[in-house]
């Protein structure tokens, strides 16, 4: 069947790339002023460590609410109505005077920020033909680490000459700029019939095998670069002695791999399948996390043999990330943004499990417990392609 849709301006790859960056912008940005914050407000680094968590329950809830509404409702008048709220919330976190006012606050601007982290990917599948959906979804997973890669730096210097209400102040610039930019250049297009109600488009997500084969696969990827994150800093700081500059340097090495992963994706889609693209880097990175395994085993000390394998392992985090959405918006159309915010929500949620299990047995700063549950993540992520067996792919 062809495809009708028009081929939209370039320009609108970068407003969806904007607002996917959402999320690691409130997060990321935000990181180096947690002591400032700390101080200013008067309380201790955990409660503030406590908005961070607050945040990432409240994405995680919206996104769950979004994704089937807009399938019923139309994207963009969720969207917008998601970017006011976070609009407002964020105004009331630079104007914070108490931690438990940052606090609710931080839940609320996490739920308006959630309409544009799912919603954006949702669009694609409406904007763009079956062809150009995972190579969009690429490029957009491209500047998202962009945004992640430059966040903490741009934040730490914003904090610096502007306090920590800087950054707030930032983000709701930058909020207000994408609503309008949302509001001129995206056309509300009317939903396709689908009285369903959300329990039932989540229904229909989820009796279906590839579905979910394509979601956890994503997931444990997703869940073992959140492994990484927890414990790598741990590692290369307190056990290989890395000053936090050399290991600044490695964390932004590990995201211009993904960059360079998710490039070459997006190439190889002219000669390749979104889905045969997913089962090559699903299969590079249980490559990756077996490897980091048998360094554990043999006791490879040296921290090269480490940052090689973490770097093709997170490298191609991308791409999975983006085939395996790709695939799950093609599968299921008319549930598009049910699938989207199931599937980023799952994602995050896997990703707290995985974290949550370093922790627990993490010892000493070694690597040992941080290569072994990314090995875990890595197989994991290859084996749930077994669900999507039997998929038909163009």
């Amino acid at each position: 069947m062809i495809d009708s849709r028009r081929t939209p301006p370039k320009s609108l790859i970068v407003l969806l790339g904007a607002l996917v960056a959402f999320g690691p912008l409130s997060i990321d940005m935000y990181l180096p002023s947690l002591p400032f914050i700390a101080s200013d407000l008067n309380t201790h680094v955990s409660q503030v460590q406590k908005t961070i968590t607050i945040f990432l329950i409240g994405f995680s809830i919206g996104m769950l609410i979004y994704g089937p509404l807009s399938d019923r409702y139309g994207r963009k008048k969720l969207l917008i109505m998601g970017m006011l709220i976070y609009i407002f919330a964020t105004l009331g976190c630079a104007f914070a005077q108490q931690i438990e006012q940052l606090q609710w606050f931080r839940l609320l601007q996490a739920i308006g920020g959630a309409s544009a982290s799912v919603l954006s990917r949702a669009l694609v599948r409406d904007l763009f033909n079956n062809d150009e959906i995972p190579k969009i979804l690429s490029l957009m997973h491209i500047i998202t680490m962009i945004a992640t890669l430059i966040a903490p730096v741009f934040g730490a210097w914003i904090a610096t000459q502007w306090s920590w209400h800087g950054i707030f102040i930032f983000l709701l610039v930058y909020s207000v700029i994408c609503l309008m930019w949302t509001k001129f250049s995206i056309e509300a297009r009317l939903p396709a019939p689908n009285p369903a109600s959300l329990l039932t488009n989540y229904t229909a997500v989820l009796k279906n095998r590839f579905a979910i084969g394509l979601i956890l696969c994503n997931s444990f990827s997703f869940g073992g670069m959140f492994a990484y994150i927890t414990a790598s800093s741990f590692v290369f700081i307190h056990y290989y002695g890395f000053s936090p500059q050399q290991y600044a340097l490695l964390f932004g090495f590990n995201i211009f791999s993904i960059i360079i992963f998710t490039s070459i994706n997006s190439r190889a889609l002219k000669y390749y399948s979104a889905y045969q693209l997913l089962k090559i880097m699903a299969a590079i990175s249980c490559l990756a996390g077996l490897y980091l395994a048998v360094i554990t085993v043999l006791q490879l000390e040296s921290p090269v043999w480490l940052i090689a394998g973490l770097a093709v392992f997170v490298g191609v985090t991308g791409s999975i990330g983006a085939n395996s959405l790709a695939n799950l918006l093609k599968l299921l159309p008319q549930q598009a943004g049910t699938a989207s915010g199931l599937a980023v929500s799952t994602q995050f949620a896997i990703g707290a499990c995985m974290s949550g299990l370093v922790s627990i047995f993490f010892t000493n700063n070694h690597p040992a417990t941080m290569n072994l549950v990314v090995c875990l993540g890595a197989c994991l992520c290859l084996i749930s392609l077994m669900l999507t067996h039997g998929m038909k792919h163009d």
